[in-house]
């Protein structure tokens, strides 16, 4: 820090700081010992999910449209409901037990 004055002739003091641009790879290095295959692979797999639930979600949609009476939306409804609690489920412990197996091979042995 330095003392600076300005067009008035006041004493200000001067900070140095500098803002982490894209163009600036230095607020990258604290990421250096971050495993980012890791975080990689575990934003493909929620993505791939999300396409699923999204394409769950149209032919919901699209099988609701063709219902006729209040029975049938309320089948189709529980169907949607079952069929997505049973895809979160399975697909949140298949990347939960991926990243816990990517992070176990990651460690050094004991």
């Amino acid at each position: 820090m330095g003392i600076e004055k300005n067009a008035n002739g006041a004493q200000s003091e001067a900070v140095s700081f500098q803002f982490p641009v894209p163009g600036s790879t230095e607020w990258m290095k604290s990421f250096t010992q971050v495993p980012t295959g890791l975080f990689a692979s575990k934003w493909k797999d929620a993505l791939e999910f999300t396409a699923c639930f999204l394409k769950d979600q149209a032919d919901y949609v699209t099988k609701l449209a063709e219902c006729t009476d209040p029975a049938q939306v309320l089948k189709c409804q529980a169907e949607f409901a079952q069929k997505s609690w049973t895809r979160c489920c399975d697909e949140g412990s298949k990347i939960i037990e991926s990243a816990r197996t990517k992070l176990s091979s990651a460690m050094p042995p004991a």
